[in-house]
């Protein structure tokens, strides 16, 4: 996906502020971009530099910069939004009816519609930040929000200096976090970036801050917005100056980072002190090493079965990594190619022979023995188990993960079982659909060069 980040200078006119917000919703459309991120509190000044008593005193009250959700505002950023056909997140203060204001940043859908909403959790006050003056703390959390790109997580500026704020977004499976900001020129902006990318870094996670930019009275907002990977590297920067800051994200990457390096699989995720809106992913995967060993122990001797699955376990980790699957379906996918033959020893012994049918009926109850043993959790067991039952069935297959068992077995058994040349293209054109698996597929079997069986 290709994320701009519209680091703008505000101004005390809001319909100018909203005007130039629309303008930049509409140059990141056509610039290609799928999401645009804007600063905190991107309608107005910055308001939160001044105490609201010295505003009271000038007959301005706290709640005079805000909005509702009703205002024309929203409807017109909806609009825009709708016709550039992106999402947008606008950070705006927001009044609610019973006289709350809260710094709240939107995900508004590419069909003009309010996704949801993200409140700041904790406010912040000191010199040039009256914010506990003006800002009321979020009801609900840190909240997660699904799109077709990935699962997006919102953290509004001083959130982001609390360690919990993005480990929050990120155990509830956000492969992105937006960070609204308002970042001076004369803080420590070397030391903001480096939190930024330690936090990508632990998180596994993509992390776009955009600034605000300009003079505002005695204020210099520092702009420097910028674009982390989820291996912590600067994937783009934005000047001091007004810009339209543009990447393209693999989201893939943040979930194969969290396959190779998961931190936060092994954090107890407590809704209390993580501030959680929704339930936590189930991130720590099970010893995979340990499956193997296990399996190979009910394989022994037999080194041509214990071959087979250690090659279709190396194919379907690595398609899987190259899908971006999750972390609990790649755990799936992984134990499934482990385990998919277990019913054959049981099949020749009890039947004097390997068919595939006998297989996946003796399979699932082997495989259903050896997880418990281990400790599998029972939801994965049971996925497992299907898979096993259905992995010589290449009809209606149903899920990522089938799909990449029944790819990875065939990649192994074209050569295992000498398939001719046809068989095994007729294989590539009615069974392989991930762009992983067929890129494999071609890397073993080149469409110039012929396949023969018999070559070894």
């Amino acid at each position: 996906m290709k994320i701009a980040l519209a680091q703008m200078k505000m101004s005390m006119d809001r319909a100018e502020n909203l005007n130039r917000a629309v303008q930049k919703i509409q140059i990141a459309g056509m610039q290609g971009a799928d999401l645009v991120l804007f600063p905190e509190v991107m309608l107005t000044p910055f308001f939160a530099q001044y105490p609201a008593a010295m505003l009271s005193g000038m007959g301005i009250a706290p709640e005079a910069f805000a909005i509702t959700e009703e205002d024309d505002a929203m409807e017109a950023l909806s609009a825009a939004a709708k016709e550039a056909a992106v999402y947008v997140s606008p950070n705006i203060y927001i009044k609610e009816e019973d006289g709350a204001c809260y710094d709240r940043s939107y995900l508004l859908a590419p069909d003009g519609r309010i996704c949801g909403h993200a409140d700041m959790v904790h406010i912040f006050s000191a010199e040039n930040f009256w914010e506990k003056d003006y800002y009321t703390p979020s009801k609900d959390g840190f909240k997660v929000f699904d799109t077709p790109f990935g699962r997006i997580g919102i953290v509004i500026c001083f959130d982001r200096h609390i360690p919990e704020a993005i480990r929050s977004v990120a155990l509830q499976g956000a492969n992105i976090v937006l960070i609204p900001a308002a970042n001076l020129t004369g803080e420590p902006l070397d030391v903001f970036e480096a939190e930024i990318r330690a936090a990508a870094y632990q998180n596994n996670v993509y992390i776009a801050m955009c600034n605000r930019v300009g003079e505002e009275d005695a204020l210099s907002f520092a702009g420097q917005s910028v674009i982390v990977g989820p291996d912590g590297t600067i994937m783009a920067k934005a000047s001091g100056e007004e810009e339209l800051l543009c990447a393209e994200l693999d989201i893939s990457e943040a979930f194969r980072s969290r396959a190779i390096r998961p931190y936060i699989g092994f954090v107890s995720p407590n809704a209390e002190v993580y501030h959680m809106a929704g339930e936590s992913e189930s991130l720590v995967a099970p010893s995979m090493d340990r499956l193997f060993h296990a399996m190979c122990e009910y394989d022994k001797g037999d080194a041509p079965r214990i071959q087979h699955f250690t090659k279709v376990w190396t194919y379907a980790k690595l398609i899987g990594h190259g899908e971006g699957l999750d972390v609990n379906t790649q755990n799936i996918l992984e134990a499934a190619a482990i385990l998919h033959d277990i019913g054959i020893h049981k099949a020749e012994k009890g039947f004097s022979s390997s068919a595939g049918s006998l297989q996946e009926k003796l399979g699932p109850g082997e495989a259903l023995k050896v997880m418990t043993d281990l400790g599998f959790d029972r939801s994965i067991i049971a996925r497992v188990c299907y898979l096993i039952g259905h992995h010589h069935t290449y009809t209606d297959i149903s899920g990522i993960d089938y799909q990449i068992l029944v790819e990875a077995d065939f990649l192994v058994n074209i050569l295992e079982d000498s398939l001719s040349s046809e068989e095994a293209e007729n294989a590539y054109k009615t069974i392989f659909q991930t762009a992983t698996g067929k890129k494999l597929f071609r890397d073993l079997y080149p469409e110039e060069g012929p396949y023969d069986p018999k070559k070894k």
